[in-house]
């Protein structure tokens, strides 16, 4: 969806309330699927300044995951500044020096496409990994990967650095 920012391209240096939601598809990170049920809701003031749109607020949204450990689900509420500057372009991307334009949100026009900031911001706000407390002991005995473990403990030439064993002689081991 689109921010229609007319107002302040009209009325420059002055700065005007939003609040915007954006939908967010499943993202894949790590082979694991994090879900945004609810959209994103960014809300704050943008102001235009020279070719630059000023936007700043708080990005709040919902990730769905699964736990590390137990693989329980997880809700991970994330609440995050944004203070960002969106550059003004004649057009959507230049042909020459694109490569420049890759770490910088622009628009042209009279509308702002807000998706790919909520999902930037959305996306680098996230826990590297997913836990559904403090306290979590993980999945109990008996659980799937249990029996994968104990079957690679019987295997010692498994271990990628078990060639080095053999070069150790028994006064060396530790």
């Amino acid at each position: 969806m689109t921010l229609d920012v007319t107002t302040a391209l009209r009325s420059p240096g002055e700065s005007f309330p939003f609040r915007h939601e954006e939908v967010l598809s499943p993202q894949e990170v790590l082979g694991e699927e994090i879900r945004f049920d609810e959209p994103v809701v960014l809300e704050g003031t943008y102001t235009m300044v020279d070719d630059a749109l000023l936007l700043r607020g708080t990005l709040y949204a919902k990730a769905h995951a699964s736990c590390a450990k137990c693989l329980e689900p997880v809700v991970h509420p994330i609440a995050v500044g944004i203070d960002e500057s969106l550059l003004r372009t004649q057009s959507a991307m230049p042909e020459d020096g694109a490569e420049a334009w890759d770490e910088q949100f622009s628009f042209s026009g009279s509308k702002v496409e807000m998706n790919p900031l909520a999902l930037t911001l959305t996306m680098l706000a996230l826990p590297i990994r997913f836990l559904c407390g403090k306290g979590c002991q993980g999945m109990p005995e008996g659980a799937a990967g249990d029996d994968e473990q104990d079957s690679q403990k019987d295997l010692p030439q498994a271990h990628p650095f078990s060639a080095l064993q053999q070069l150790l002689t028994k006064d060396q081991e530790v």
